[in-house]
């Protein structure tokens, strides 16, 4: 690691001493609403896509202005983590441009695309669904990887293996985690794809669960990511330190990822993009890591909408303008909302549109828990590649108006698909090739969807 990480370690240790409530409840939010005043930056609900370079800029230099006033909350310590903006911006002209995730044939590369680029962002498809039952997880799993658009896998959390109920710092995580890996890798090979890349271990939260998956080899550094992630609010603890460290010492690619919530100590999406911005810079100076996911959702649990496509765009923007890292963004609705509701559809399109035209180059768990919803976002991603930044705009103002708030309705897997044959029902296929009208009617199209 370079000096700076540990000079991280040493601040940890050193730093100014607050109580973490008052970093968390006075502190923080009084900083990020003085630097959004600072800059003038304002949310209309009536743009459901931030565009805007001006604003983008904006709203990177308010990133970073907060991470320099506010720091890195160490909760182990109680202490704050002070950067100085010389140290943020040599972070910033270090990054790497490119990232190739998976081996051999199934690699891909993700490389800096601008607004508008014909190369379309990359798809990695959700593998399994929540559950106790590793058959029906399988089976899930299965649905999405054997289709042709799927760059890549994530994990869906298994949430025990049969009568097993997983505790955290425990065997039975580490377990949990092992069997995910297992699973992952059988479902690769099993679709001939073995050098896939397996996104990050869901089923693991603590460094010895996660390490240990890695000294397994079941997850490597070809075909894995070590999850890094920064806590709420700019908060961090040893754990992250320890396996930035241990990617770092394995040539394991940091997995960087931020969930700015909406409407909890976060006021709205100006102050959600923001965030990001401070989280990510946050991260990469205590990780070296370059690739970034960066999201957001609701208090409410809502990952999709207006205000959520607006934050997760102007993110992507401002980090495209001024970073130059492959970053990717969320793809689904992040909950089981129902593979043959239109909302999920609507959804699903909307994100992979967003991605599109505001420079990010890739989404994760795109789609729903089965292959053909993850297939829709894939081909709307391709699809929508190249077109004019305004013509997506367009898209998703016609998209929000059509956008309902999600019901949960789910559905079985045998009755989305032929258990045997793993090919979707007609029922299904029916709802798919509905959405290829709506969509070719809107102005996209692609090869299958003649």
């Amino acid at each position: 690691m370079g000096k700076l990480f540990w000079e991280i370690v040493d601040r940890t240790m050193t730093g100014p001493i607050m109580k973490e409530d008052e970093f968390e409840n006075e502190f923080f939010p009084t900083k990020i609403a003085e630097i959004v005043a600072k800059h003038k930056i304002e949310y209309d609900p009536e743009e459901p896509i931030m565009s805007d370079p001006g604003i983008a800029d904006e709203i990177f230099q308010a990133g970073l202005e907060l991470l320099v006033e506010v720091g890195l909350y160490c909760k182990d310590t109680k202490r704050i983590v002070k950067f100085t903006e010389e140290e943020i911006k040599e972070v910033i002209q270090t990054r790497k441009s490119e990232v190739t995730l998976g081996k051999d044939r199934d690699a891909v590369t993700l490389r800096p695309r601008a607004p508008g680029d014909e190369q379309h962002p990359y798809t990695f498809f959700p593998a399994g669904i929540l559950t106790r039952d590793v058959s029906k997880y399988k089976q899930y799993a299965l649905t999405t990887a054997q289709e042709p658009t799927c760059d890549g896998l994530i994990p869906v959390p298994l949430t025990g293996i049969g009568d097993i109920k997983p505790a955290s710092g425990t065997p039975t995580e580490t377990l949990l985690a092992l069997t995910e890996a297992q699973i992952m890798n059988e479902v690769a090979t099993w679709v001939g794809r073995p050098g896939l890349f397996l996104g990050i271990p869901m089923c693991a939260t603590t460094p010895g669960a996660l390490m240990t998956v890695f000294a397994s080899g079941l997850y490597n550094k070809y075909n894995c990511c070590m999850p890094v992630q920064i806590l709420q609010e700019m908060r961090i603890n040893y754990d992250r330190l320890n396996l930035a460290f241990f990617a770092q010492q394995h040539g394991i690619v940091p997995w960087i990822s931020s969930c700015a919530v909406l409407y909890a100590y976060i006021t709205g999406p100006v102050q959600a993009a923001v965030e990001i911005i401070a989280h990510t810079l946050g991260m990469m100076a205590f990780s070296d890591g370059s690739f970034t996911q960066a999201m957001s959702n609701t208090v409410d649990g809502l990952y999709a909408g207006p205000d959520i496509w607006w934050c997760n765009s102007a993110a992507a923007l401002a980090a495209e303008r001024n970073l130059n890292v492959p970053w990717i963004s969320f793809g689904c609705m992040g909950h089981q909302v129902g593979p043959l509701t239109d909302e999920s559809w609507y959804a699903i399109a909307a994100a992979s549109i967003t991605a599109c035209i505001s420079g990010m180059e890739g989404m994760w768990l795109v789609g729903g828990t089965t292959g053909l919803e993850a297939r829709w976002g894939a081909e709307i991603a391709r699809a929508a590649a190249g077109i004019k930044v305004s013509d997506g705009v367009a898209m998703i103002k016609e998209i929000a108006k059509k956008y309902k708030e999600p019901k949960h309705m789910p559905i079985p897997l045998n009755e989305l698909y032929d258990l045997k044959t793993l090919r979707p029902t007609k029922e299904f296929l029916d709802h798919y090739k509905k959405f290829t009208k709506i969509f070719r009617a809107m102005g996209l199209n692609y090869p299958t969807w003649d």
